[in-house]
């Protein structure tokens, strides 16, 4: 059962800030599910994906407290290529992630952590 997307380039833009390449595959384990006819990315989904890599790629501990201005602006459909974001702001306990792809954005916005350094 297949849950991340494949990464295709990681660059580190600073100590806290990262962009992950990657390819959504058309054989992920939501897309039969959410719906069946018309396959698309769940929302919660790419909220998981975006605390998964801050995690992953920026050391990030804590637990997930809030969410704070997250925007869902167009749907990920199977085989899309996306650019994830991550930027941390330690001293808020605030992670500000975007998925996007050229001028389009797909989904946007903050998470907190409580107990986060």
């Amino acid at each position: 059962m297949q849950l991340l997307p494949e990464i295709k380039s990681i660059l580190r833009t600073t100590p806290h800030a990262v962009v992950l390449e990657l390819r959504v595959q058309p054989e992920l384990h939501y897309f039969p599910h959410h719906f069946p006819e018309f396959p698309i990315l769940p929302g919660v989904v790419q909220l998981n994906w975006a605390v998964h890599f801050s995690r992953e790629q920026l050391a990030i501990e804590g637990e997930f407290s809030a969410l704070e201005n997250v925007k869902f602006q167009s749907i990920v459909l199977p085989g899309q290529k996306l650019e994830l974001l991550l930027e941390w702001h330690a001293g808020k306990r605030r992670l500000e992630f975007l998925f996007a792809q050229g001028e389009q954005n797909f989904s946007s916005g903050r998470i907190i952590f409580d107990g986060a350094t």
